[in-house]
């Protein structure tokens, strides 16, 4: 993978498998994929050979496109729209379809009307709005939240049929992907086949299934990119991680971002909180408690999460502050000395019968006298957009990723995000396909390859898209001096193409930005020398 070393995070497997040969030969795989259910997929498999990872990652995929052949919204053929789109009479529907129903109507229950699929009201309006750049009027949120205002079905849990009460669009976005993650997992996971443990994050919610656990790393909400610290790293096993909040999505309207989070209640995008991190037993349950913890108060989420069992939250409120439950301690984890590969870049652990790692001070690492420092108000962030290529037309694998800098004497000082392979022979495998990055530190070639693994969780993003951000410190985390640097993207897929970008920058005090050109691989990029705190 994956992502930068700091925002993101070990995923160390477990050591001793018992006596049995077969768990002692596990291994853990990886799987990318970009385009599914609207984000981005990364699973993590332990098997006892690749072909019951790939097995499993068949399973992953196939449960995914059926379920979400259930409850998309924005596919007029899945069984949900189609329930919508119908008479207002009851109607058997399927046992996902009304699970995740009933599911709704026990957390608008329980949050007192923060989590209400109703709210699909007020996210066309605003999305409609947005489009006109402007804001909604007093007369259309009341007639939003008038239409509203009658019960969405009604169930009858004997027939297992669902009536529509009313003409209020609805939208399941908010419980429907937990559901969907989970069940993805309990399919995939299959002791009997060699598949031990399962890991599954799409979009930012995760499940950790079977023999195989983990450190989650949250994303700061001020700074989500994929190089960014997490703000806090957490360690869970057989629990379900979902995290809510306004840094990915969100309404743009004269100037001001507004969050895609809106209240069900008042109309209007919640403000307060920046984002939420919830811990539970089943995803579905995760899903919607990360939407309800940014709705209400923290007094009030915390309440709620006491009083179900296995249930925690993180709350970040916009000033920074934050509230956790009172179980949250037992999870949180503190962060390795050095994160390793993608991100800050920590030295990693040699791999076996490696050499230790140099001891001389890195190129950089201190500024050299006379020289000027980095602006420490300034920051360089590096956008980009993964190609989908021409014969997919659906989902499509990530390739593999290296983006860093290059000092002015083509030394490599910071890596900002590498992503590869992790099955099979992987990662050193197709390392060298990453051409300049991998000849560019050898050191590099003799870490070792469980530093490869992390996995974030943070609010839904759109698929192949992604930031990362450069503070000016080097891999060693010392602050390099100001001026010219060439910043690289390379893109490898295996059995495609071989493409890079690079562009030299100057960096100063004076902000400025710039378009480079896509290729193959890279649809589009971007770099923007900015003051920090310049977004949305």
């Amino acid at each position: 993978m994956t992502h930068s070393i700091r925002i993101a995070v070990y995923l160390i497997g477990a050591l001793l498998w018992g006596a049995d040969p077969r768990l002692a030969r596990a291994a853990d795989y990886e799987f990318y994929h970009e385009n599914v259910m609207g984000t981005s997929l990364e699973l993590r498999v332990r098997a006892g050979d690749e072909t019951a990872a790939r097995w499993a990652e068949d399973r992953v995929l196939r449960e995914v496109d059926r379920q979400s052949a259930i409850f998309s919204g924005y596919d007029a053929a899945s069984e949900f729209s189609r329930w919508q789109a119908a008479v207002q009479e009851p109607r058997r529907v399927s046992t996902e379809l009304f699970e995740v129903l009933r599911a709704s109507d026990r957390w608008r229950s329980a949050s007192g009307g923060a989590f209400d699929p109703r709210v699909e009201a007020l996210t066309r309006l605003w999305s409609g709005c947005a489009g006109q750049d402007r804001l909604p009027s007093t007369a259309e949120l009341t007639a939003a939240r008038s239409l509203m205002g009658r019960p969405a079905w009604r169930l009858d849990p004997g027939l297992r049929t669902v009536e529509r009460l009313s003409d209020c669009p609805l939208s399941l976005n908010g419980i429907a992907k937990g559901f969907i993650v989970e069940r993805a997992c309990d399919l995939a996971l299959d002791p009997g086949r060699g598949v031990q443990g399962v890991m599954l994050n799409i979009g930012g919610d995760l499940r950790v299934r079977g023999e195989i656990d983990g450190l989650i790393g949250i994303a700061a909400p001020w700074s989500d990119s994929e190089s960014s610290e997490p703000m806090a790293i957490i360690a869970v096993k057989d629990r379900s991680v979902a995290t809510s909040g306004n840094s990915q999505r969100g309404f743009r309207i004269n100037g001001r971002w507004y969050s895609h989070i809106l209240d069900p209640r008042s109309g209007r995008p919640v403000e307060p909180i920046a984002s939420a991190t919830v811990i539970a037993e089943r995803s579905v349950d995760a899903d919607a408690f990360a939407k309800v913890c940014n709705v209400l108060d923290p007094e009030e989420s915390l309440r709620i999460a006491r009083s179900f069992p296995n249930l925690d939250c993180l709350i970040v409120a916009r000033d920074g502050r934050t509230a956790r439950s009172d179980g949250w301690h037992r999870y949180e984890r503190p962060r390795p000395a050095l994160l390793a590969f993608g991100g800050t870049g920590g030295v990693g652990s040699p791999a076996p019968g490696s050499a230790p790692p140099a001891t001389e001070a890195p190129s950089g690492g201190d500024v050299p006298k006379g020289a000027p420092s980095w602006n420490k108000e300034f920051e360089l962030v590096v956008n980009f957009e993964i190609n989908r290529p021409e014969a997919e037309a659906g989902r499509y694998r990530r390739p593999y990723v290296a983006v860093w800098i290059e000092d002015k004497d083509g030394n490599s000082v910071r890596t900002l995000a590498l992503w590869v392979s992790m099955g099979g022979a992987g990662p050193f495998q197709w390392l060298p396909d990453l051409k300049r990055w991998y000849t560019s530190d050898v050191e590099r070639k003799r870490r070792d390859k469980k530093d490869l693994f992390f996995t974030i969780s943070r609010p839904t993003r759109p698929p192949g898209r992604y930031k990362v951000i450069w503070d000016g410190k080097d891999d060693h985390d010392k602050v390099l001096p100001g001026g010219e640097y060439t910043v690289f993207i390379e893109a490898a897929r295996e059995h495609g193409t071989y493409q890079s970008i690079r562009k030299q920058v100057i960096l100063s005090d004076q902000p400025f930005t710039e378009e480079l050109k896509g290729n193959v691989e890279i649809r589009s990029a971007s770099i923007e020398y900015r003051r920090k705190g310049a977004a949305k």
